[in-house]
């Protein structure tokens, strides 16, 4: 609320909310693969509310540093955008009608171990999509590092999107 004319932000909440987000990024083997059950900095676990573990002191950073870059009413009205969306709404439910006539080509690119845009979700698309006529492809890619897989080096997915960019590029005689 009114935290900037008060001058105190609600750091804690955002982190926080940062936190259990960035956890959604990554994928049970991705998080296995870099954090195990690693310590941090110390030889046994302590039984304390610090952070014993790599994989906390990572969360803790990646809280920290969000909240010295965003602001917290940005995160909530950004959040609440992406839970209200739903294209389908001014169409009676039907998602296909809101590609009616579309001319835009479409490259759906989802990984398998993606949490946050399932591969469920790309093939419903998809379908919507091909049931207006649209020119779609729609690719899995086989990946154990979640979300931020699109971010990360990942031949596959930069084979299939530099393919889709010259194709179209062709298209339009601009190779």
């Amino acid at each position: 609320g009114n935290y900037l004319l008060e001058g105190k932000k609600p750091s804690r909440g955002l982190a926080v909310a940062r936190m259990t987000a960035h956890i959604t990024y990554l994928s049970q083997p991705a998080l296995h693969r870099k954090f195990g059950r690693k310590l941090q900095n110390r030889g046994a676990i302590t039984y304390s509310f610090d952070h014993d573990f790599q994989v906390e002191s990572y969360l803790r950073h990646q809280g920290k540093s969000f909240v010295d870059r965003f602001d917290a009413n940005s995160y909530l009205y950004i959040t609440r955008a992406m839970d209200y969306f739903d294209l389908s709404i001014e169409h009676d439910g039907r998602l296909a009608e809101a590609f009616t006539n579309c001319k835009t080509r479409f490259c759906i690119i989802s990984f398998s171990s993606d949490w946050c845009f399932t591969t469920a979700e790309s093939r419903t698309l998809a379908h919507a999509l091909n049931a207006a006529s649209c020119n779609v492809s729609c690719v899995e890619i086989e990946s154990d590092k979640g979300h931020d897989a699109f971010l990360l080096d990942e031949p596959d997915f930069h084979m299939v999107l530099s393919g889709f960019i010259e194709g179209a590029a062709g298209i339009r005689g601009l190779n």
